[in-house]
């Protein structure tokens, strides 16, 4: 439970900060290329890392190695779906799809992270045992 205990807290502030009627960052016109999509980007990125770092730190027996990273991007990338339908129930919000593709980019971009770190680090360690 230890190392999934970090993306569900930041999935939880997530949906707090999402169900405020007005987000604590300053918000521009809705545009593709604003810095409201930075936003949406970096803070998927940190979802999708934590969610692979879950992965590979718990991983199940059951589960190939090649599947956790999609299964990290998956799961975040839905997370980003499901936070702009919840932000049309919130007064003040909407969702959008820009929004949606950002958060969706930051997720696998996360992923490819901690996979590349954690790739870089078994090279590292095998170059070490030779």
């Amino acid at each position: 439970m230890k190392y999934w205990a970090p993306p569900l807290l930041y999935m939880a502030l997530i949906f707090a900060i999402s169900s405020m009627k007005q987000p604590p960052l300053p918000m521009p016109k809705f545009e593709w290329l604003t810095i409201d999509k930075l936003y949406h980007f970096i803070e998927y990125a940190i979802l999708g890392g934590l969610l692979a770092w879950a992965f590979v730190k718990a991983k199940p027996p059951v589960v190939p190695s090649a599947l956790i990273w999609s299964f990290a991007a998956a799961i975040s990338i839905l997370y980003g779906a499901s936070d702009e339908w919840h932000q049309t129930f919130v007064p003040g919000r909407f969702a959008t799809l820009a929004d949606w593709v950002a958060d969706a980019l930051g997720s696998v971009a996360g992923v490819l992270g901690v996979y590349l770190y954690y790739k870089k680090r078994k090279i590292k360690k095998y170059a070490s045992t030779c």
